[in-house]
């Protein structure tokens, strides 16, 4: 039942989850269903104002705004008028369980020097603990990509033969952890697959894996004395109090334009100069001592989305789009068939939002890497976790993105 928010207030003051300590205590993340432009626009402005915590864009149709327990009262006066639902009575309650799994998981394993498959993807890991399982399978070469801000190295894997280069990683964004999961997962099966599907694909391309790339922010969420809802880097910003500059805000494509924010308090922060960033650096450095590149991913969460450029422009011409769109709809039949779930293909700006300086609009539009994406994984919309995504959807969420990027890549070798 959809109720407006000043209603919904009221309720929720009856409907209070077990009281624990954190920083997230009391904070709810409710869904607006934004009906119209005005009332998309008032949203907006509410966001900015209150410096709330968007967890998807905020468009006609529903959208999840994260509230601080203190910020309440006046979010639900200002937006009384809007149809609301909860998707989180109380995000502390969430991260508490998601700890106390991790905690069980870690106990289970104390004395293993070497994790499993079935062990690693049993809960979100450490980057460190991602890189080493993938590094210690036969078959693969440590690669190393530099270093962070914070002095954290930047570290995947290469596997495969082929002439062709595919480069994938995950954690991009920090808080999304079923991106560098779900980057481990693929690795893993490629490697050590040994289906007909796997080695042809083994003998056509060499694959870069990098689980982490934002591995100082990705990090943080994962220290309990950090921020589990973090999705910047860890690099301070001159002049402010907040910390970190949005990666994928950040890169030398259409850098500080629409779609991304100058204030070093928002989540989308673009930084103080184009690929000032050092994850940016980083990748951009490593993608330009490759030759034939032919594909790019990009993991995010969350929405489920398998999109291509651009994301700076709704308009802009896109000579591959054709060819794009064809490969990353067979990616969604394929993610389909497996567990049922429906992905949405798309260029970003008409998918998801206009956002520049991003990572999939450099590889295409300034190293010409023709099937270059940024997918966003499970959930959707209508899925309360959002970023706290429950561990049991690890394997489920590797199986479906396997299929999807198998198909679409099986595309991109025959065009």
């Amino acid at each position: 039942m959809k109720l407006n928010f000043a209603t919904l207030f009221a309720v929720l003051q009856f409907v209070s989850a077990v009281p624990t300590k954190g920083q997230y205590e009391g904070d709810k993340v409710i869904q607006f269903q934004i009906e119209n432009k005005n009332q998309q626009q008032l949203v907006q402005s509410v966001v900015r104002e209150h410096r709330l915590d968007a967890w998807t864009d905020i468009i006609v149709g529903p959208t999840d705004i994260r509230i601080k327990a203190k910020d309440i009262p006046k979010v639900a006066e200002l937006l009384k008028d809007i149809k609301s639902s909860v998707k989180i009575a109380n995000l502390q309650v969430e991260i508490d369980a998601e700890r106390a799994h991790t905690a069980e998981h870690l106990k289970s394993f104390a004395n293993t020097k070497a994790l499993t498959a079935a062990q690693v993807f049993a809960d979100y890991q450490d980057a460190s603990t991602y890189v080493k399982f993938l590094q210690g399978l036969p078959g693969t070469t440590p690669i190393n990509l530099g270093k962070t801000y914070l002095g954290n190295d930047i570290l995947g894997v290469k596997f495969g033969t082929g002439a062709k280069q595919i480069v994938v990683h995950g954690g991009i964004h920090a808080r999304e952890w079923i991106a560098p999961s779900t980057t481990t997962y693929i690795a893993n099966a490629l490697i050590t697959g040994t289906d007909s599907a796997s080695v042809s694909l083994k003998n056509t391309f060499t694959f870069h894996f990098i689980p982490v790339l934002n591995v100082d922010g990705y990090q943080y969420t994962r220290d309990p004395n950090g921020d589990r809802m973090n999705r910047k880097n860890r690099e301070p910003n001159s002049g402010s109090d907040c910390v970190g500059t949005d990666p994928n805000r950040n890169f030398d494509y259409a850098w500080s334009q629409a779609g991304a924010s100058s204030d070093p308090c928002a989540d989308d922060y673009y930084g103080p100069s184009a690929a000032s960033s050092k994850e940016v650096q980083a990748i951009t450095a490593y993608l330009k001592s490759l030759n034939n590149v032919v594909s790019y991913i990009d993991f995010h969460s969350y929405s489920q989305l398998f999109m291509y450029p651009w994301g700076y422009s709704c308009d802009a011409s896109n000579p591959d789009a054709n060819d794009q769109g064809n490969a990353a709809q067979a990616a969604v039949n394929a993610l389909q068939n497996v567990n049922g779930l429906s992905f949405t293909p798309g260029d970003i700006c008409n998918t998801i939002y206009q956002a520049s300086g991003s990572s999939t609009d450099y590889a295409y539009g300034t190293l010409g890497i023709k099937y270059s994406y940024g997918v966003e994984l499970r959930p959707n919309e209508f899925n309360s976790n959002g970023f706290v995504l429950p561990a049991s959807n690890i394997t489920p969420a590797g199986k479906e993105t396997l299929a999807a990027v198998i198909a679409a890549w099986k595309y991109a070798a025959a065009h």
